[in-house]
């Protein structure tokens, strides 16, 4: 396993934010937009997000803090992209659909 460096880490996991950071700016004037927020379910991907960011900018070795920022983005986007894939195709195990799931979608 690579050395840890916190400072990467960290800007890791604010690349991680950044893509659920863009869809609150992008959906500010919805009334859906409400309802996501007062939900745990949101909080909580939101959260395991920003600590795969900050993962791979470790694991990756980010040596420049552009390249912690895009790698904390690119994994939790990409990751994020591939399970609204899922949700929108109808691909997905059993007969319900999470909210959660639903709003990466959009």
């Amino acid at each position: 396993m690579p050395g840890f460096n916190p400072i990467m880490f960290l800007f890791g996991c604010i690349g991680g934010l950044l893509p659920d950071v863009l869809r609150l700016i992008r959906n500010r004037y919805t009334n859906k937009l409400e309802a996501y927020l007062k939900e745990g379910q949101f909080w909580i991907g939101v959260a395991l997000l920003v600590a795969i960011g900050g993962l791979v900018a470790w694991i990756l070795q980010a040596q420049t803090i552009k390249d912690a920022l895009i790698f904390g983005f690119a994994a939790p986007e990409l990751l994020s992209r591939l399970v609204s894939e899922a949700v929108k195709s109808g691909k997905t195990r059993g007969k319900v659909q999470f909210k959660l799931r639903q709003w990466w979608t959009e």
